[in-house]
């Protein structure tokens, strides 16, 4: 059989989704990492932050959790080392219960936000050369593709 026509087997690609999939999360990571510490932030900090940056009006911490697919207490936390900083202010909960009070950025959180600005749209920049628009379209909807199928499996 000529190697032209070898078929992966399940083990072959399995190992090659993995790979791939893993690979891309480290270097997700990593680039948050280095964004993070040249921003004085931590990742749950940042994505805080951007989301916030991203809304015309104030978010509780339950949608900021939401949003940012992480615990309701390390989105807290987060609040708490952002408040505390100056970035954010949260607001009294109309009910007293802290994950639906409102949560704005600051004048210092929005000047944050134009160094998280320029830092996605530099990584995104560089993510976008690798790949025509059409292509990147059709890249994102197998992944979600994938990713619609991968929540099925076990439940």
């Amino acid at each position: 059989m000529a190697s032209s026509d070898h078929r992966p087997t399940d083990g072959e690609r399995f190992e090659e989704f993995v790979g791939l999939i893993s690979s891309l999360e480290k270097e997700v990571q990593r680039i948050r990492a280095v964004e993070c510490e040249r921003l004085g932030l931590r990742g749950a900090d940042l994505m805080c932050l951007y989301y916030l940056g991203r809304s015309d009006s104030p978010l509780t911490a339950a949608e900021l959790s939401r949003r940012a697919g992480v615990t309701r207490a390390a989105v807290s936390r987060s609040l708490a080392q952002l408040e505390e900083g100056g970035l954010v202010t949260v607001a009294a909960a109309d009910d007293g219960r802290a994950y639906r009070a409102p949560v704005s950025l600051t004048d210092a959180g929005r000047a944050t936000m134009a160094g998280v600005d320029e830092a996605v749209s530099r990584v995104m920049s560089r993510v976008d050369s690798a790949l025509k628009d059409d292509a990147r379209a059709r890249l994102y909807a197998s992944l979600a593709s994938v990713l619609e199928c991968l929540r099925g499996i076990g439940r």
